[in-house]
């Protein structure tokens, strides 16, 4: 399910998550991984990973996440800077939200002070459009 073959990752292309912290499990602390993190158990703390996060169904973040992607099944209170923040159907977050791109499911709820922030220029094809201005989604 997160093995996602399209998805590349700068540090490690097989988009397979290396660092769980699992149900039942409770960590205090400040987490910082190079790679991608899922999080069933519940997590009191900042945490820092280059790629992707996963906030299971019954797992909870409460601190400062910054990632390059987060995909929310269970909860967050806190602080997110990410590129792309996706909320699942039973995902909840509370706190403030600075990202690129905000994917929602139905019933995904969002307490949140919420800012946009551009994304970098992906190749020089994007050097002429303004910071901000929006593009056609490809399929």
């Amino acid at each position: 399910m997160y093995n996602n073959s399209k998805r590349k990752n700068k540090n490690n292309n097989s988009g397979a998550v290396e660092t769980v912290l699992g149900e039942g499990a409770v960590f205090e602390g400040i987490v910082s991984c190079e790679g991608s993190m899922k999080v069933e158990g519940e997590l009191k703390g900042d945490i820092k990973v280059a790629n992707l996060i996963v906030v299971g169904l019954k797992g909870s973040v409460t601190g400062d996440i910054s990632a390059g992607e987060i995909i929310v099944f269970g909860e967050i209170n806190g602080k997110i800077d990410t590129g792309t923040l996706e909320i699942k159907s039973t995902g909840q977050i509370t706190g403030e939200v600075l990202i690129e791109t905000l994917i929602t499911e139905a019933g995904g709820i969002m307490r949140a002070k919420c800012e946009m922030k551009s994304p970098a220029p992906k190749d020089s094809k994007d050097k002429g459009q303004a910071p901000g201005a929006s593009q056609v989604a490809k399929p």
